[in-house]
């Protein structure tokens, strides 16, 4: 008789307090976990934070804490699970390291929480709301690694600084000289003093880089390695000309990871700019291209200014790609090509295709 009164009092507990943790257990329960650092390298370290709060008498011996991380967009089969006892009115909060290795925007938007009862014989769930984001900028390259292709550009921007005469921004006079336009003879002064002038204008400073990613294929098996390298580039490249107190613009044909557009970033000359243009870089999706390289370029011509200089980042290299650069050289000067190629690739290249560097002006191999 004791035996199953026992018995009796044991399924009573036992149906008890399963119906206590079913009604309370997320009573006064709640998780948050945050990221150290707002912005961030790839290949470089930062905190993650978990914290777990009961604040309530019943005690939660089993609570799984579970999340996902998306990196632009995607899961990217970043998924973490933790296991915490924590007691009643208790707050317990778990640091780590983690190292992101590629570059992108990092979010963790939910939490799952896992609990059961005292005798694991029923499990509770429960979905939390949760904010915690990351922007991984990519590593960039070292500036000596075009450093021939800049100092190109460089040279070749100071020759139109000093050739091209801002009209609105009147200098002085002096004598007239056999290349002098017409226009540009000032008839009263000339009358004055008995012999021609010409009115002289202090040279134009509005000059702007334009850098254009472009990251289309020949197929689906493609090296990522070296589109990421390009993406590195135009970062590098960016940078150095912003902080060398050039204005420099960013166009890609790549869609954004988020927003699935094309990414364009006006003309800038500041830190800020810089940052954007890196935030725009990270969330780039290579995998996916809009606009063909050939339209982008054909529409390049017809919108150029005189004054700017065009860089064009781009592995793909087919003919019609070399046509349209061309016929884009035919129009302005101010412009070269930088082909981002693997070290194994440029060793198994064709002479015909390694001649490039010498039958197309300003085209340049990066091997990676």
């Amino acid at each position: 008789m004791p035996v199953i009164i026992i018995f009796i009092i044991v399924v009573l507990l036992l149906a008890l307090q399963k119906q206590v943790y079913k009604k309370f257990w997320s009573k006064g329960l709640s998780a948050q976990v945050k990221i150290r650092d707002q912005f961030l390298v790839e290949g470089h370290e930062t905190e993650l934070t978990e914290i777990l709060t009961n604040d309530k008498l019943l005690p939660m011996p089993w609570v799984h804490l579970k999340f996902q991380v998306f990196r632009n967009g995607k899961t990217d089969n970043l998924f973490r699970s933790d296991v915490f006892n924590i007691l009643f009115h208790q707050q317990i909060t778990r640091t780590s390291k983690i190292t992101l290795e590629r570059r992108g925007v990092y979010q963790i938007k939910h939490l799952d929480l896992l609990s059961y009862d005292l005798f694991i014989t029923s499990k509770f769930v429960k979905v939390y709301d949760n904010y915690a984001e990351v922007t991984v900028y990519p590593a960039l390259v070292e500036k000596e690694i075009f450093d021939v292709p800049y100092e190109k550009m460089m040279g070749t921007m100071a020759t139109k600084r000093y050739t091209m005469e801002d009209p609105y921004l009147f200098k002085g006079i002096r004598d007239y000289q056999p290349q002098d336009s017409f226009k540009s003879i000032n008839f009263k002064a000339s009358a004055r003093s008995g012999k021609w002038l010409v009115n002289t204008h202090e040279y134009t400073v509005d000059q702007t880089v334009h850098v254009l990613l472009l990251t289309d294929k020949s197929s689906n098996f493609y090296d990522e390695g070296i589109y990421e390298a390009g993406l590195r580039l135009a970062g590098a490249l960016i940078s150095r000309l912003e902080r060398d107190g050039i204005a420099a613009s960013f166009y890609s044909n790549g869609l954004d990871s988020i927003d699935r557009q094309e990414p364009e970033l006006g003309a800038g000359c500041s830190e800020n700019h810089i940052a954007s243009v890196l935030e725009v870089l990270a969330r780039l999706d290579l995998n996916a291209t809009g606009t063909s390289g050939c339209e982008v370029v054909y529409q390049l011509q017809e919108k150029r200014r005189a004054e700017d200089y065009y860089v064009m980042i781009c592995p793909y290299r087919n003919e019609d790609m070399i046509q349209a650069y061309d016929e884009l050289r035919q129009y302005t000067d101010a412009c070269q090509w930088i082909a981002p190629v693997s070290a194994v690739g440029y060793s198994e290249m064709s002479e015909r295709e390694r001649a490039l560097e010498n039958e197309i002006e300003d085209f340049y191999f990066y091997k990676v």
